[in-house]
């Protein structure tokens, strides 16, 4: 921490304060109740007072970002600072010169110096759990019944409705480090990202997707309930989702072995291995979610592309053409054996041909079993790249390295494959 650094900032401050002084707006409490945001806007003599304001929330960020939230410093800036030597009622207590300066580098070095660890608990919808806790790409999946969820339902009545505890049976438990703000946006994402590879790997992608209608409570829509009017003569209420009860253990952590899962972990949830095959795997898991057709079967493309790092600038690209390309890498990354090989490139250059169709217009809706059959070959793909067992992650992030691989395994002879396979 920079003690030169913090009385810059505390310097800034007590500016702002001088800023707020020469004005009569900032002396009525009313103008601090319109929203740390916008209270600058409407007074133009305070513009400046912005600019100064934002940069010093920027530059605390900056000093303990592992900790704080913006939000959380505007707000302590303002409300615990700035408006106590601003308000009118309060000006015998207002402070002048160095010591005004002097509690403005107390309230920045506060916030330097935060630190603060929160356990945060999210409702899972339509996930089950029965015994013992288990902790997974660390989340604590926690069963939610007996006193744990009467207590919930006793404490948010209005925010708990009778439908939201069918639901919940699951409760996502994570430690985040920082402020609440920031333990409450870290938290829902590292939980969306876990629910993200569960979506990938281990739903399905058509017909029955809608039967796995799993995720955080809030990001899930209710599709119970819904008044349909026939004929305007009478209503019926239509219900759209299945009643699949998907189990943690049995639905997905038991489908892999947990050398697969580990690999996984260091993907998507600690990104540690190639961005390009976390951005596919996230693709495959949005062709799991509630969606028309032809979008589900669009966002399995989305996926195949990027996994198979399919660039415009690629010159060989301009001769093979992409269908051809991607069908071409997929069957050396995938293909257990020249057979399996060339049922994977017949199989991309079909799905393909249905993605251009969609694209242009021609298209009919897709089937559902057309987007099953795509959504398992493009898994299969990213599973194979996971494992690395035919070439090496790296390659993924690198095209000019993944190109010069495909020439290798299509040009070298059989007696050299050996050889090859063991320096690659």
């Amino acid at each position: 921490m920079s003690e030169k650094e913090i009385d810059r900032l505390a310097s800034e401050l007590a500016k702002l304060v001088e800023i707020f002084r020469s004005g009569k707006h900032a002396g009525n409490l009313d103008f601090w109740h319109k929203g740390i945001r916008t209270f600058f806007r409407p007074y133009f003599g305070y513009q400046d007072g912005k600019v100064l304001f934002e940069g010093v929330v920027q530059s605390i960020l900056k000093l303990n970002s592992e900790m704080l939230s913006e939000e959380n410093i505007e707000r302590q800036l303002v409300y615990e600072f700035l408006q106590n030597q601003n308000l009118s009622y309060l000006q015998q207590q207002w402070l002048y010169g160095d010591q005004l300066i002097k509690e403005a580098k107390e309230h920045v070095k506060r916030l330097v110096e935060f630190k603060a660890c929160h356990d945060v608990y999210i409702p899972i919808v339509n996930l089950w759990h029965r015994g013992q806790a288990i902790t997974f790409f660390g989340i604590t999946f926690i069963e939610f019944t007996g006193d744990l969820s009467n207590n919930w339902k006793k404490r948010l009545k209005s925010l708990w409705s009778e439908e939201a505890n069918a639901s919940v049976h699951v409760l996502a438990k994570i430690n985040i480090t920082g402020d609440e703000r920031r333990a409450y946006i870290q938290a829902l994402t590292k939980v969306r990202e876990s629910l993200d590879v569960f979506r990938a790997f281990c739903f399905p992608f058509g017909k029955y997707s809608l039967d796995w209608h799993v995720g955080i409570a809030g990001d899930i829509l209710s599709y119970h309930h819904i008044p349909i009017s026939i004929d305007n003569s009478h209503f019926i209420s239509y219900h759209d989702v299945g009643n699949v009860q998907v189990e943690l253990s049995d639905h997905i952590i038991n489908k892999y072995d947990s050398s697969i899962w580990d690999l996984l972990y260091e993907i998507n949830i600690k990104k540690r291995q190639p961005k390009r095959l976390h951005d596919g795997i996230h693709w495959l898991a949005e062709a799991t979610k509630p969606d028309t057709n032809n979008a589900k079967f669009i966002k399995i493309s989305i996926a195949l592309e990027t996994l198979l790092g399919i660039e415009p600038k690629d010159e060989d690209l301009k001769v093979r053409g992409i269908t051809a390309m991607l069908a071409e890498r997929a069957a050396f990354i995938a293909g257990k054996d020249y057979n399996d090989r060339l049922t994977i490139d017949q199989k991309i250059r079909h799905f393909y041909g249905k993605r251009s169709e969609i694209v242009h217009g021609g298209g009919k809706e897709v089937l559902s079993a057309d987007i099953d059959e795509f959504g398992e070959l493009v898994r299969r793909i990213s599973l194979a790249i996971i494992e690395g067992k035919n070439v090496q992650k790296e390659y993924i992030e690198d095209s000019q390295k993944l190109e010069t691989w495909i020439k290798e395994q299509k040009f070298t002879l059989p007696e050299n494959k050996e050889a090859l396979n063991a320096t690659s």
